[in-house]
């Protein structure tokens, strides 16, 4: 009698050791695609790229950054008073401020080379002329927060 399982066939146990290679392969592919699934739909404390700054406009008008800083055709990221936006500049004296926060799962969105809004987490890619999304997962638009010219500085709120 086998002590492991309490079969009486010696060539049971060595037919049937135990877990196959079939069911090991298996057991490992569905323990990689929980974790994968998980690392998807984790919460975000532990994303380093997680929206750590308030995703909305501020509370009031904030002077957020130069209008010089801005390049035409291009996107800069302002913080102020614990607000991150996304700041463009399309087309020559046309300014837009979008969140700097993902509408897929929450990252922080940058600018990337000054010209693309991009997410770190899963490429998604947002418009400069109207926050929509260009590419990856995302299929909402950055929200738009109201924008004013003050003289030579932007206000975003």
């Amino acid at each position: 009698m086998c002590n492991t399982c309490g079969c009486s066939s010696a060539k049971e146990i060595t037919e049937n050791p135990g877990m196959t290679r079939r069911a090991a392969v298996g057991a490992v592919s569905a323990g990689a695609g929980a974790l994968a699934l998980t690392a998807c739909g984790s919460s975000m404390d532990s994303d380093a790229t997680a929206a750590s700054i308030d995703p909305g406009a501020p509370a009031e008008p904030t002077d957020m950054a130069a209008v010089a800083d801005v390049p035409v055709g291009g996107v800069i990221k302002a913080t102020a008073q614990g607000t991150s936006v996304m700041i463009t500049q399309p087309t020559e004296g046309t300014f837009h401020a979008f969140s700097s926060v993902c509408t897929h799962q929450g990252c922080q969105v940058n600018a990337q080379k000054e010209k693309t809004i991009n997410c770190p987490c899963h490429a998604s890619v947002f418009s400069t002329e109207d926050g929509a999304p260009q590419g990856g997962p995302a299929e909402t638009a950055l929200p738009e927060f109201p924008l004013e010219i003050k003289g030579d500085r932007i206000w975003v709120g």
